[in-house]
């Protein structure tokens, strides 16, 4: 209970940590499957639609799911001490930021026993996505499990910020910190303009399958390819944000 309640940044690293590899032995089964089916393609191991399900959340889970929170445990337990901070800004927010993570990745993984996992690729990139071909809940589960923790991910940029420019130890100038907090303080940055556009590009995509909108469907007056575009908005400073 202790644990589960807790504020303090170094309980909240290790707990991030421990979910990261708790995601990367899902995804590296994930993996293991995918790799048996293409070294025995012709065994019937894998149908095509259980192999596109995999693949997506093998994708995901490895992005967002594990890179993203392992980089986030250290930011908590190596941040604080390298800039001789107690703890980070905002303690109580570091701590809803780790449990909307986690409810995110819960949300996700729970699709696969409830209606089936995502199957239109790690990006679900429209026609596939949209209803006429993922009219199942596993893409719907993708779309929330990935906003949760994507807002996690947002307000963890947010205090990390705050935290380096307001809480270091006095005496201490900017170019006196360790590369490594100048790397999270530049991953922050890219954090907090690049989410709110993923944030923004899947709650369009959810309109699209709840509403029957047509942001991204030709038929309707959409265009899928503007979710390529917005979805890669976020998708290229991810990658050096991960990096």
């Amino acid at each position: 209970r202790e644990w589960l309640t807790t504020v303090d940044h170094k309980k909240i690293g290790i707990m991030y940590i421990i979910a990261s590899l708790l995601m990367l032995f899902r995804g590296g089964v994930d993996a293991l499957l995918m790799r048996i089916q293409l070294a025995f393609p012709n065994m019937p191991f894998l149908h095509s639609e259980h192999y596109n399900e995999i693949f997506t959340t093998h994708g995901t889970i490895m992005i967002l799911f594990m890179a993203m929170p392992f980089m986030f445990g250290l930011f908590n337990i190596v941040v604080p001490l390298q800039i001789g901070a107690r703890d980070v800004a905002y303690p109580f927010l570091n701590a809803v930021s780790f449990w909307l993570f986690f409810l995110g990745a819960m949300l996700f993984n729970i699709s696969f026993v409830i209606g089936g996992s995502a199957d239109a690729g790690w990006l679900s990139y429209p026609p596939l996505s949209e209803n006429q071909f993922s009219p199942g809940p596993g893409q719907n589960f993708y779309i929330w499990g990935i906003q949760i923790s994507g807002i996690g991910s947002l307000a963890t940029g947010i205090n990390f910020i705050v935290t380096i420019l307001k809480m270091r130890a006095p005496g201490m100038k900017l170019m006196d910190m360790p590369l490594f907090t100048w790397s999270v303080m530049a991953s922050c940055i890219m954090i907090i303009f690049a989410f709110p556009v993923l944030t923004v590009t899947l709650a369009l995509l959810f309109i699209d399958r709840f509403a029957g909108a047509h942001f991204f469907t030709i038929d309707g007056g959409g265009n899928p390819m503007m979710y390529i575009n917005l979805i890669w908005i976020w998708g290229h400073p991810e990658v050096y944000i991960v990096v």
